[in-house]
């Protein structure tokens, strides 16, 4: 009885190897890129996966006087005071969302730290790198300078925007409030 047993697991054995698909030879294989995806002004964008510090929900913000009005403020993030911007107002694009889904992106570039206020977050996308179609960011308001291109995948579009090169733009440490308004 227990070698017709042996011999059934076996064949069953044989007939999984007979079927099974062969694996992908490695060249045959896409390259793959993954950022984290989230929702600007009901605009799909995506930024590298190592752009993005941290994920946080909105914190508790102290405002700041004499600020524009995108900087919303400061908030204590694990003892570290990092300024509040609100990434539509920056950019100039509308909200779509009301505030209370919205999610804060904290973004680091060397000494420079900011939290980053956008509409949602969608989570780790993985796309094909052949899915990518460079442009020049037209069509994206505020976004233009900072998009280099898009992903396409199951028929949405994300644009892939470089955080980090907002903390660098000049007009995101241009802050005070102009005084003669």
């Amino acid at each position: 009885m227990p070698s017709d047993a042996i011999n059934v697991l076996y064949d069953i054995k044989a007939a999984t190897f007979k079927n099974a698909a062969a694996l992908p030879r490695k060249e045959e294989s896409q390259a793959q890129w993954q950022g984290l995806g989230f929702l600007v002004g009901g605009t799909r964008l995506v930024s590298k996966i190592g752009d993005v510090v941290e994920l946080l929900q909105m914190p508790k913000l102290t405002p700041l006087p004499a600020v524009k009005s995108w900087v919303r403020g400061i908030a204590n993030i694990r003892g570290r005071l990092v300024p509040i911007v609100d990434l539509h107002e920056f950019l100039e694009m509308p909200t779509t969302m009301p505030a209370s889904q919205w999610r804060l992106l904290i973004v680091e570039d060397e000494d420079v730290v900011a939290g980053l206020l956008v509409e949602q977050s969608l989570g780790i996308q993985h796309f094909s790198e052949e899915s990518f179609e460079a442009h020049d960011g037209e069509g994206l308001a505020g976004l233009q300078p900072f998009a280099e291109g898009a992903f396409r995948h199951g028929g949405r579009v994300f644009h892939e925007v470089h955080l980090k090169a907002i903390l660098r733009d000049e007009r995101f440490f241009d802050v005070a409030q102009d005084k003669s308004k």
